[in-house]
């Protein structure tokens, strides 16, 4: 049994993503043939993959795009659902690896990080997520500025609003005298990232796509603004969360669910995803978890084709999906079986990771409600 969640909420953004094909050597006769061939092939998949990336930047410029279902570094979330030990009936929940990225030493732009709060006593963030973080591990006093979209916790609005995150306006940011900046690594961000350097401002560059980068992001602002231990005990209180939910539906029948994140192109949830994630967590399976992006470039004829049991998507999104002649090729739409997600917990890996497993859990199971936390 299935049911929709009550409230309308507020849209979100997809994760940019960064493109680097390499260069060739060069090479002669008929080798030379054979790696223009398959230089082509990988450029064009280059460029596939920028033109994605390409819309979810576009839709960044207005506030009133279409309702795209994924946060992005341009977008905001809500207040800290903390989290100390996951148990041992957790499954195969994500957990942060003793190698995970350099984790202490080097940030996703290859920059050291810092290894004290010394130099952290003004602090600007560019991705709203991070500034939950900072408010969540209880630093917010620290920040001079933040993005547009940073409404949550109520607290953030007190803080200067210097524009957006991404390709961030640097002269507005340096007006701020700040220390340290918070950035989402994604290549629109190098230049801005190069500048404050420049400038003297030490920088951190994280990108956030899985639980796991959120576990290493609370980490890393933890070490660098002197409150690890509060960032240890929010990241612990989220996994116990997790493991919580994943125990409630260990034996439901799992309904096949697809993910529409954008409508045009018509992008799903892949498997690389926090949202792939949490559907694997709060008891479903990804129809599109064989495709190894965060996001995936599909057709609703291919959505058809593999007849999910229902899909789920922002209110507005299913709202316009429900209404539209081209999705209603899919059965689930024509028979009803869009159901609302809750954007304002679902919406970004931040603090309200726990919330958004619970929430999605009581959606798709709610004869098991009085399970979950």
């Amino acid at each position: 049994m299935f049911r929709r969640a009550p409230r309308d909420v507020t849209p979100d953004l997809l994760h940019p993503a960064r493109v680097a094909p390499h260069a060739p050597r060069a090479v002669s006769g008929a080798a030379t043939r054979a790696v223009t061939r398959a230089v082509t092939r990988a450029v064009t998949r280059a460029v596939t993959r920028a033109a994605t990336v390409a819309v979810a930047l576009a839709a960044c410029a207005s506030p009133d795009r279409a309702s795209p279902d994924r946060a992005s570094p341009d977008q905001s979330a809500q207040t800290a659902q903390p989290p100390a030990t996951v148990s041992t009936t957790a499954g195969s929940l994500p957990s942060q690896s003793s190698s995970a990225r350099a984790v202490d030493t080097l940030d996703d732009f290859g920059v050291v990080l810092p290894r004290d709060a010394s130099d952290a006593s003004r602090v600007v963030s560019l991705n709203p997520a991070f500034t939950e973080i900072v408010f969540a591990i209880g630093a917010g006093a620290r920040l001079v500025g933040r993005t547009q979209w940073d409404d949550r916790p109520t607290a953030a609005l007190a803080v200067p609003n210097v524009g957006a995150g991404i390709r961030p306006n640097v002269e507005a940011v340096l007006a701020t005298r700040p220390t340290l900046v918070l950035l989402y690594a994604t290549a629109e961000n190098r230049a801005a990232a190069d500048a404050f350097a420049r400038a003297g401002v030490r920088t951190i560059a994280l990108r956030t796509i899985t639980i796991n980068d959120f576990r290493r992001a609370s980490h890393v602002l933890g070490m660098a603004l002197g409150q690890s231990a509060a960032a240890a005990a929010l990241t612990d209180s989220i996994d116990i969360t997790l493991a919580r939910v994943r125990d409630a539906v260990l034996d439901v029948e799992r309904p096949r669910v697809v993910w529409p994140s954008w409508d045009a192109p018509v992008l799903v949830v892949g498997n690389a995803s926090y949202e792939a994630e949490l559907l694997d967590i709060a008891g479903a399976t990804n129809v599109f978890a064989d495709r190894d992006e965060s996001v995936a470039n599909v057709t609703i004829e291919e959505i058809a084709k593999r007849d999910p049991s229902l899909l789920i998507a922002g209110p507005q999104r299913a709202m316009l999906m429900r209404a539209s002649a081209p999705w209603n090729a899919v059965r689930a739409v024509r028979e009803g079986r869009v159901f609302d997600l809750d954007t304002t917990v679902v919406g970004r890996p931040g603090v309200t990771i726990g919330m958004a497993a619970v929430s999605i859990a009581r959606l798709l199971h709610p004869d098991r409600a009085d399970r979950l936390p």
